[in-house]
């Protein structure tokens, strides 16, 4: 339990307190593609991986709909659909249904860090709530207006 709230902390310390504005619009995309780093079901960094792609519609400027699939390493991929909430950008919540065999709900937050006007390095902590294990997750996305 300690490893969950430790992980589920780490977009709060990611914070820099800066004010960020919006980039997307209604109607952009967002296409991304990031790698589980830790999770607490499996001991050490890297030693069973996750990597996950997704596609995210903005509906309006801070909320999106997600569609992807996840990649897993001796397990059964899945596929993804969610959604995000951006109450205070950069900083943004998320929540993903993954189907397939072994089904999960998974409830995160994250941080997006903008490399340009398109690129950004993002850091997610997700939780899944069916196999109680909370993961670190960073990657890079692209935003398409």
């Amino acid at each position: 339990m300690k490893k969950i709230l430790m992980l589920l902390a780490f977009p709060l310390f990611m914070w820099t307190g800066k004010e960020a504005h919006a980039q997307q619009a209604a109607g952009s995309y967002l296409i991304s593609g990031a790698l589980d780093l830790v999770k607490t079901d499996v001991p050490g960094v890297i030693r069973r991986y996750q990597i996950g792609v997704e596609a995210n519609y903005f509906h309006w400027h801070n909320i999106s709909f997600s569609g992807g699939y996840e990649f897993n390493y001796n397990r059964p991929n899945q596929v993804s659909l969610g959604g995000r909430f951006y109450p205070l950008e950069p900083a943004f919540i998320r929540m993903r249904g993954l189907i397939g065999k072994d089904s999960d709900i998974a409830f995160g937050a994250g941080y997006t860090f903008n490399l340009s006007y398109r690129l950004r390095l993002e850091g997610m902590v997700d939780y899944y709530a069916v196999s109680n294990v909370a993961g670190l997750r960073a990657g890079l996305s692209f935003l398409i207006n």
